[in-house]
């Protein structure tokens, strides 16, 4: 077991090395209006944390670990090295543990990138309503988005809904089964100028929402599948369960079906375990992007995978 000199070692090496990258990437960050990234993620292998940048707030977070777990007040201890380090009042420095649910405090910020405003929610939820690793990402799909009608699945907050509508889509649909998520993506769209009524919300199931949309013959010119690992099924029966290992190759092909020809789909993975089965999917290309959509600032290379698809 972790002793307290153990902590205040971690916490000083945390703190120290946070203030470091932050020295580096501060300048860069701030003359592209990036107002959101990653200081730290298990830089120091003695130390098993993240460390996020929000617009002067920073988040701590700690991959689950048994070591940790039995010390009272270690993620705590973090948190006070970086504030202290980095001179952060430590009220904005906001502390979560990795897979935790949230017990609902939060604090909302504005966070600028590249042009674009998004609000986001620090606090003991893992889930701030936006993927900084999908920065680069979120520019492509705003400079492919001119002319095309976008379809969001998964659609969360809408961050990729905001990046089309403001490179041009005429129209969107973000199919999520979280009211809240939805919620969230017209106030970005409002932040953003772009709350028009053919940028739609559609609280749905995603697979039973492909299936309509197939009966009814409706298309899309531009997508992303950014799905989550995994989705249990709702006791209402509004929504099915989804295991995106299993399951990633059938949605793939579901979502093909409702897509014009030359449409671009973006396919989305943060599940460090899956296994791509991409093949006989009835398109003209399918090339991994990964090395060109996750940031710099994100020193684990596999935070997510990525590939496009050509219809």
């Amino acid at each position: 077991m972790l002793g307290p000199e153990d902590v205040r070692r971690h916490a000083e090496m945390l703190g120290n090395r946070a203030k470091k990258n932050h020295r580096v990437l501060a300048k860069k960050m701030e003359s592209r209006a990036i107002g959101a990234y990653r200081l730290y993620d298990r830089d120091i292998p003695e130390v098993r944390a993240v460390v996020d940048w929000y617009e002067g707030h920073l988040v701590v977070g700690e991959y689950a670990r048994e070591q940790t777990a039995v010390v009272p007040g270690y993620l705590d201890a973090l948190c006070d090295g970086v504030a202290k380090a980095m001179g952060v009042p430590r009220e904005r420095v906001h502390a979560r543990e990795r897979w935790a649910k949230g017990t609902g405090a939060e604090t909302r910020v504005e966070v600028r990138e590249h042009g674009m405003r998004f609000e986001v929610s620090l606090g003991d939820d893992p889930d701030t309503g936006l993927a900084a690793d999908l920065r680069a990402l979120r520019q492509r799909v705003r400079a492919e988005a001119a002319g095309r009608r976008l379809l969001n699945l998964y659609g969360g907050t809408g961050t990729f809904t905001v990046a089309a509508a403001l490179g041009g889509a005429p129209s969107s649909d973000t199919v999520d089964l979280s009211g809240k998520g939805l919620t969230r993506t017209r106030q970005n769209l409002g932040l953003n100028g772009a709350d028009r009524a053919d940028h739609r919300t559609v609280r749905a199931d995603v697979r039973k929402f492909l299936a309509e949309s197939r009966t009814k013959r409706r298309m899309w010119d531009l997508a992303v599948l950014d799905a989550p690992s995994y989705v249990a099924a709702t006791p209402s029966g509004d929504g099915d369960e989804m295991d995106l290992a299993r399951d990633h190759h059938a949605l793939l092909e579901e979502t093909l079906r409702v897509l014009a020809p030359g449409a671009v789909l973006y396919f989305v993975a943060h599940h460090q375990r899956l296994v791509p089965e991409l093949g006989g999917l009835r398109v003209r290309a399918c090339e991994e992007i990964t090395e060109e959509t996750v940031p710099e600032d994100f020193r684990n290379k596999t935070v997510h995978r990525c590939w496009r698809l050509l219809v």
